[in-house]
């Protein structure tokens, strides 16, 4: 991660609010004169340097005993609140000075505002600083405009201002902040209820029970041990050397997708009782079968209404930046993506029994279930609000209704929550239009594990996350080695996926893509380190297998696979795709560039293999297993995407296209 030394300290309140005042737009980058690095600083040093500004903060840090760590060579983000931040925090909870804090208050205090990793506020976007605190939490970074000085200005969860950003010391980067940072220890269904814009739909979730499957948070049933959380474990993939982590819990968390009551009454639902005859409206067409029979059974899964609500719950937690490809570090949209092509998407389950819902995530912001590209779009979708529009939205819908207006934090202890712009349907116009087209779906939300474990995004090679088991996957009593590959321009597409070492033997559920009939393809490369392997398809106790094995060692030039670069003549270029169609192999997208300039469909080692041509249906559950059939305990394989393509595509009046 390039690191950008930001602002000079200047001492004294009176220069703190100078520094406040020179903060620039999100989009913005600073000047150069305002780059400035403390030599021989570390962040204790830099807190003890100023005992004016952090004496409060620092006597925190040594009762919990960080304070040590802070004076250590090593990478953190340190969010130090002032003195006045301080000092408010113990008026607020009864407490005359630092020294009457507990222990462990000391302790909790000082993790939630410590990150080992450091970020720069360039480094962020809006949504979630990828790494999680000390304290095992996520925090939000957003931005607002200052209404009198027309600057932005930086907010952590929403409501601590960084009043000066982007400090650099030797072993990291400190922010100050005016505000103590406290994560809420509330259930998502709680925290959901604190929020006086949604009452509508809180009412509807407790009505229908669906909060009930809200509170799920650690799973008792995971172990592992410490010594695979703290210690780095070797993980040797393509003649190269990283360092993998084991989570050291199984979080169960949620994300909800929910309409403001403004949202609501905009069409025309402005009750319950209006909203549960909507429902009835679209999900009567949508389930005929059972219509009009479960309609005062509010919790039975086949009610309208919780067919309603159940739509806007996804079993992962996903920030705004979670959804498609994070916009921190690298921008993955502009440099690998051809956003002419393709909006970089990604699909997700959600808790209304046998349906999935798209993220597409074009420059006009994040959308669930829009079909098109950018702006030529045929359906918009339902937008997605970042952060800063959920704080402007929130603070102005709460000031129209007469309400007092609370500080907003969409942080529970096991989930998140957003707006979103429209009511959102689960309707014929997203089955038959938005869905019937091919669904590219990334191995990460393949299970909620991943997500879960905050193990996407991330972009340091020295700290992957690895997992001895995943959530709802078979291993088949072979335990090879998997993490989560990190992040780089020259890797995968979207830049995840999974990479398996060993003899392994894993299986997994597909997910419950609309009733079609599909060509289902797996994504993947050759390369000399990877082994042979057998498909299998079918119910979990029933899986059959797809062909005979595939040779991942065998590049495009083998005329088993027949790869030719394309050229310019367009009618030979469909010639090739045709002839190695019928062996079952495709080239990749042309959509997607590693590295900025070498484009996958032109690279002889990127393939889509043809499993099978099935008629699936989303209340029946499909399998997927992946076992190597050689003799090689160092055989790799990662895992990427999996493609499910409707025949109206693959077999259309139109050919398929190559994006």
């Amino acid at each position: 991660m390039k690191l950008k030394n930001i602002y000079k300290i200047l001492a004294g309140v009176a220069l703190l609010v100078f520094a406040a005042q020179a903060l620039v737009s999100c989009s913005d980058e600073p000047s150069g004169e305002n780059y400035y690095t403390f030599k021989g600083e570390m962040v204790s040093d830099y807190l003890d340097n100023r005992p004016e500004l952090y004496s409060e903060f620092t006597e925190i840090l040594h009762r919990s005993g960080l304070y040590g760590m802070m004076a250590t060579y090593g990478t953190y983000t340190c969010f130090a609140p002032t003195n006045t931040a301080i000092e408010s925090y113990l008026h607020d909870h009864g407490y005359n000075s630092v020294a009457d804090l507990s222990k462990e208050e000391c302790d909790t205090l000082s993790w939630n505002h410590i990150i080992s990793a450091t970020f720069f506020t360039t480094d962020l976007a809006d949504g979630n600083i990828p790494t999680e605190n000390m304290n095992g939490r996520f925090l939000t970074f957003s931005c607002d405009g200052d209404a009198e000085g027309g600057n932005a200005m930086y907010y952590v969860n929403m409501a601590s201002k960084l009043v000066v950003r982007d400090d650099s010391v030797e072993n990291g980067v400190v922010h100050t902040l005016d505000r103590v940072i406290q994560p809420s220890s509330s259930y998502l269904p709680e925290k959901l209820l604190e929020d006086q814009n949604i009452s509508l739909f809180t009412s509807a979730l407790t009505l229908t029970g669906m909060s009930d499957s809200l509170y799920a948070y650690l799973d008792e049933t995971y172990s592992i041990d410490q010594d695979s959380v703290y210690k780095p474990i070797p993980f040797h993939r393509t003649g190269a050397t990283y360092q993998m982590y084991y989570p050291g819990e199984r979080k169960k968390r949620f994300t909800a997708l929910v309409e403001t009551n403004k949202v609501f009454a905009e069409a025309g639902i402005y009750t319950l009782d209006d909203l549960k005859q909507k429902a009835k409206e679209v999900y009567d067409v949508m389930y005929p079968d059972d219509a009009g029979k479960y309609d005062d059974d509010w919790t039975d899964r086949r009610n309208p209404l919780n067919r309603f609500i159940s739509y806007h719950l996804l079993p992962y937690y996903a920030a705004i930046n979670d959804f498609t490809i994070s916009e921190s570090g690298i921008n993955y949209k502009t440099t690998c993506a051809m956003p002419n092509l393709i909006d970089c998407t990604d699909w997700y389950t959600t808790l209304m029994p046998g349906t999935v819902m798209k993220f597409s995530s074009p420059s006009e912001g994040m959308f669930i279930n829009r079909k098109g590209v950018g702006s030529k779009y045929t359906v918009q979708g339902v937008k997605v609000y970042t952060p800063s529009e959920m704080t402007t939205i929130h603070d102005q819908e709460l000031e129209e209704a007469g309400l007092p207006v609370e500080p907003l934090n969409n942080q529970a202890l096991n989930g998140i929550y957003h707006y979103i712009d429209k009511v959102l349907f689960y309707d014929q116009e997203t089955r038959d239009v938005v869905f019937n087209d091919r669904i590219r779906w990334n191995v990460i939300t393949m299970s909620t594990e991943f997500l879960n474990a905050g193990a996407r995004g991330n972009t340091d090679g020295n700290h992957l996350t690895g997992f001895k088991v995943v959530d709802g996957w078979d291993f088949h009593g072979v335990n090879p080695t998997l993490a989560l590959r990190e992040r780089g321009v020259w890797m995968a597409t979207y830049s995840d996926a999974v990479d398996l070492i060993g003899q392994f033997d894993i299986a997994f559920k597909l997910p419950p893509v609309p009733e079609n009939t599909y060509e289902i393809r797996f994504a993947y490369g050759a390369g000399t380190d990877r082994g042979v392997v057998q498909i299998y398809f079918g119910p979990k106790e029933d899986m059959r297998p797809m062909g005979l094995p595939i040779d991942f060692t065998i590049w495009g030039g083998d005329p088993r696979i027949g790869w030719v670069a394309d050229t310019e003549d367009n009618e030979e270029n469909r010639a090739i795709d045709k002839a190695m169609h019928n062996r079952g192999i495709m080239k990749d997208m042309d959509s997607w560039n590693q590295g900025g300039s070498n484009n996958l469909r032109a690279n002889s080692g990127k393939f889509r293999k043809i499993l099978t041509t099935q008629r699936l249906d989303p209340n029946q559950e499909y399998w997927l297993r992946i076992k190597l059939v050689t003799d090689n305990p160092q055989a790799e394989l990662p895992i990427n995407y999996f493609e499910f393509c409707p025949k109206s595509v693959y077999a259309g009046q139109t050919a398929e296209d190559t994006h």
